[in-house]
């Protein structure tokens, strides 16, 4: 099914950022020109930003109860994440567009070139970066529904408890509102929020995650390409070349390179400052999912904490490894 819906939103003017363009127009990080939708996606950035804050306001308010204060910073160390990589990639709209607009460009440029070793190393890169878009969302989705299923779970295995009083009514996040969300109506509007702030931030890690992965894939591929065309240098298909064909494609050679060095060093100086936060984040987040896990003894809830955990490790592990 993932493949299918792959398939279906490729681009043929993006043959490599296809799937990535459409995700990050989706979820406002490339803004449209149009002003009203540009303002629409901004304020919702916006909204959830405020909505990060009140999070850390609730760490506060509970701050007695231990395993309250780890779940909810389990779940908000992530949130400021989110709202952290889609505010930059929207303060820095225009020197991310100069780094999508270098790899499409560079990547439709080698394409015309019908050299079979070129064309496998493309054809190489392209699928592992296809592999990757899937593995990712596909990861994401079941993280999302795992997060959001986990209080209904909880709910229905002690629903006698909540009906009673003894409990109170159980959300996906912890997080501070101006009105009582433990009882009706205020705990279903918290809800319907809680899924589309989770929905929101499930959409902005499948696109900011996955264009960066690919990016640094092709960042790869276009090394190897430019190995092959090295080796034509001084020769092609085993003919000798003449100095002036030498020297136009060492010129071509070392304009491309210099190009890459320049677009390289531009995504690096964007990516590493989330990149930092991020893995501090996601360390620490690793850390209270594990302490959890030790000290939880339902069963359900001990599967869902593992999940979570095992999201946070293929996070980290999909970065450093790329």
């Amino acid at each position: 099914m993932i493949q299918s819906f792959i398939t279906s939103i490729e681009d043929p003017q993006r043959p490599l950022l296809g799937p990535n363009y459409w995700i990050l127009k989706k979820m406002g990080l490339v803004l449209s020109k149009n002003p009203l939708n540009k303002a629409f996606y901004i304020i919702v950035h916006e909204i959830v930003t405020v909505f990060v804050i009140t999070q850390y306001i609730e760490v506060y308010v509970i701050k007695s109860d231990l395993d309250q204060v780890l779940t909810n910073l389990k779940i908000s160390m992530l949130s400021i994440v989110c709202v952290v990589k889609a505010n930059t990639f929207v303060f820095w709209q225009h020197s991310w567009g100069e780094v999508i607009e270098y790899v499409t460009q560079a990547d439709k440029y080698e394409r015309e070139d019908t050299n079979v070793e070129k064309t496998q190393i493309l054809d190489s890169y392209t699928e592992y970066c296809r592999r990757v878009i899937r593995f990712y969302w596909t990861l994401v989705f079941i993280t999302f529904i795992s997060v959001i299923s986990t209080p209904l779970i909880k709910y229905l295995s002690s629903q006698e408890a909540f009906n009673n009083g003894t409990e109170l009514f159980p959300h996906i996040f912890s997080s501070w509102v101006p009105f009582d969300k433990y009882s009706f109506p205020g705990n279903w509007i918290t809800v319907i929020c809680h899924v589309l702030f989770c929905a929101y931030g499930g959409g902005i890690m499948a696109a900011y995650d996955t264009i960066i992965m690919v990016i640094m894939v092709f960042f790869g591929g276009k090394l190897q390409l430019l190995r092959e065309r090295c080796k034509a240098i001084f020769s092609c298909n085993g003919l000798t070349v003449s100095d002036e064909q030498a020297y136009r494609t060492i010129r071509e050679l070392h304009k491309t390179h210099v190009l890459l060095m320049k677009y390289s060093r531009l995504f690096n100086s964007l990516l590493s400052p989330v990149m930092f936060l991020y893995v501090v984040m996601c360390s620490l987040m690793l850390c209270a999912s594990a302490f959890q896990l030790t000290t939880e003894t339902n069963t359900t809830q001990k599967v869902l904490m593992a999940e979570y955990l095992i999201f946070g490790v293929a996070q980290l592990f999909m970065f450093c490894w790329h």
